[in-house]
């Protein structure tokens, strides 16, 4: 049956089966001992880098990369451990060739993963350790890892830069014929409504005072062409009556004087006077004729000239005219080019606004390409370890023997709890209900030989087997 022990009872159950608890705890230990010495070293080497700020850059120049080289610290673990840069580098440096021969690429790079640790170090540094049976490997590894990490994280930068800039000089282009299509609008529009347009409203009305000022001109000049060709008129019957007297005086004359001559010599003072007075009285017929051609003349230049002055006023109210229309139609343009123009400056306005933006993008672009080298600094390089970091074999052997012992231990409690024999009045006082009257003592050798008498077996007749006759002695 089960009963406690105290640690005196341990102690002596320890020294009865030291040989048991001997033999278990070598065997134990030896198995332990050839599993720590079994087990292959393990180097491991260990690299720190920094992440370089981009303050000055982004005060020059707006940035089209949205996330700061610091926030990759975040997911640095997630990168560093993903299939792209572990796949480069076994590929690159030839690790796990059994694996890679045997399981494919897929399991050398899960295996890769536990064979990495990366931990980030405060906020804006790394450390990235790795581990492998040769301390040569480890070290190139732990020292080649960062810069696939850079090199990928400053491709995926210049990418997006990239990217960026393509989308605006795609925005560019498609911006740029939308200015084109609307400049040509404008252009037709201007073209179709020419002297109409709102910027021509001021010539126009000046072209309209300007024909009224040469209207009131005309009519004046009319006025007094009129007024002239009426005088002419007037003269003209006054110049008709005059000739017309004047030839009808010198018919008369003439008559007389052919009634004269012919009852009177050539020398006769009659005759000399009628031929003189006729000869007055036809240059006077004559001037008066001469006169009169030349107001006849002046009659008919006076009439051209009316009639060219009511053609210019005629013209100089078509053009009144004209200019009134436009003015008229010139509030209607207005309204329609300004909706042109309208929707033109609000093209033109995104056209520059992306302008602007792809030449940050430009310059943006070039700084990720420039600043690359700069953003991630090795502040401590893997070296190559000198000491294996696994197994620690020292450490492997206590805790085998202590193991070993502990298993000793356990097995002779386990052993002496499972065990009934009595071996002692103490033991028998407590596994009894009698009391013990007397000890007989061991008389092997020089040794006392105690026989104990319980008090039921004297009264009975029935003595109890001695100490050495008990299976557990």
């Amino acid at each position: 049956m089960e009963r406690g022990m105290t640690a005196d009872q341990v102690l002596k159950a320890l020294w009865r089966r030291k040989v048991l608890v001997g033999a278990i705890v070598l065997a134990v230990f030896a198995v332990g001992a050839a599993i720590v010495l079994s087990q292959p070293k393990v180097y491991e080497a260990t690299a720190v880098v920094r992440v370089q700020p981009q303050r000055p850059g982004e005060e020059m120049v707006q940035r089209t990369v949205s996330e700061l080289v610091e926030q990759r610290l975040l997911t640095v673990r997630q990168e560093l451990m993903s299939r792209p840069v572990l796949q480069r580098a076994i590929e690159e440096m030839n690790l796990y060739p059994e694996i890679v021969s045997e399981d494919g690429i897929e399991a050398a790079v899960t295996r890769m993963r536990k064979d990495l640790t990366v931990r980030v170090e405060g906020e804006s540094a790394f450390e990235l350790t790795y581990a492998s049976n040769d301390p040569q490997v480890a070290a190139q590894v732990a020292n080649r890892l960062p810069q696939l990490f850079s090199e990928q994280a400053l491709k995926s930068r210049q990418e997006q830069a990239a990217r960026a800039t393509q989308l605006f000089q795609d925005e560019l282009t498609s911006l740029s014929k939308s200015v084109t299509d609307w400049e040509r609008k404008i252009a037709q529009f201007k073209v179709d409504h020419l002297g109409e347009l709102p910027e021509q409203l001021e010539m126009n009305m000046r072209g309209l005072e300007r024909v009224g000022a040469l209207l009131q001109t005309k009519s004046e000049e009319l006025r007094v062409a009129e007024a002239r060709r009426s005088e002419l008129a007037r003269a003209r019957n006054a110049a008709d009556s005059e000739a017309g007297r004047l030839e009808s005086a010198e018919h008369s004359l003439t008559q007389q004087l052919v009634g004269a001559r012919s009852s009177w010599t050539a020398d006769h003072p009659e005759v000399k006077r009628l031929s003189q007075e006729l000869s007055s009285m036809r240059e006077k017929r004559k001037d008066a004729e001469g006169r009169q051609w030349v107001e006849r003349q002046e009659r008919a230049r006076v009439g051209d000239l009316i009639a060219t002055i009511q053609k210019d006023i005629d013209a100089l109210h078509q053009q009144a005219g004209e200019y009134q229309q436009r003015l008229d139609r010139t509030p209607k343009w207005a309204h329609e080019l300004g909706v042109l123009q309208r929707d033109y400056e609000i093209a033109r306005t995104k056209y520059q606004s992306v302008v602007s933006r792809r030449v940050e993008a430009e310059i943006a672009q070039d700084l990720e390409l420039k600043s690359a080298e700069s953003l991630f600094h090795v502040v401590s390089p893997a070296g190559v370890p000198a000491v294996a970091a696994r197994p620690d074999r020292v450490s492997g052997m206590i805790i085998a023997f202590l193991v070993a012992l502990a298993l000793g231990v356990l097995t002779t409690m386990v052993l002496e709890m499972r065990d009934d024999s009595i071996r002692d009045t103490e033991e028998l006082r407590d596994r009894l209900p009698l009391p013990v009257l007397a000890v007989v003592p061991n008389m092997h050798g020089k040794a006392e030989k105690r026989v104990l008498m319980p008090a039921t077996g004297v009264r009975n007749g029935v003595v109890p087997p001695s100490s050495s006759d008990s299976p557990l002695n």
